[in-house]
């Protein structure tokens, strides 16, 4: 398992690498944030590829076998229409309210039930992002609603 996490760890720096690459032949202003992303990557990558090397070198590779949950398909394909819908919504609707629906959506798709949280949480995430791209990074969105 370590090695596997190793290996993850050296695709996240290589693919963070070439990203921040491919950040610099943008304008300044809209390559700071895939530039910010890419170094996110990066230093995410390398945390992941230390750790599993450090577990590598102090335990060794594990020798027992888990038994693993059986792939669920199923909830694959509908996140993958949930992120399929939520780009057309996007390009029509606007921002907000498809971010919130995506959110709400995958948490529940992913067996989150507790309305209490999930709706707020949804909400908050969706309006804080869409001031932070609109104010913070001046990012114009499309559509109708905000």
């Amino acid at each position: 398992m370590h090695k596997k996490d190793m290996g993850v760890g050296a695709v996240s720096v290589l693919f963070g690498a070439w990203m921040f690459f491919m950040a610099t032949k943008l304008k300044s202003g809209p390559a700071f944030w895939p530039k910010i992303v890419a170094a996110g990557i990066v230093i995410l990558g390398v945390i992941i590829f230390v750790t599993a090397f450090v577990k590598l070198r102090t335990e060794g590779e594990p020798q027992e076998k888990k038994a693993k949950a059986p792939p669920q398909y199923g909830k694959v394909l509908i996140v993958l229409g949930i992120l399929i819908a939520y780009y057309f919504a996007f390009q029509y609707i606007g921002y907000t309210i498809p971010t919130f629906l995506m959110i709400a959506g995958t948490a529940f798709t992913l067996g989150y039930r507790n309305w209490k949280v999930m709706i707020p949480t949804a909400l908050a995430v969706s309006i804080c992002l869409y001031l932070a791209f609109t104010q913070l990074f001046n990012v114009r969105f499309p559509g109708v609603f905000f």
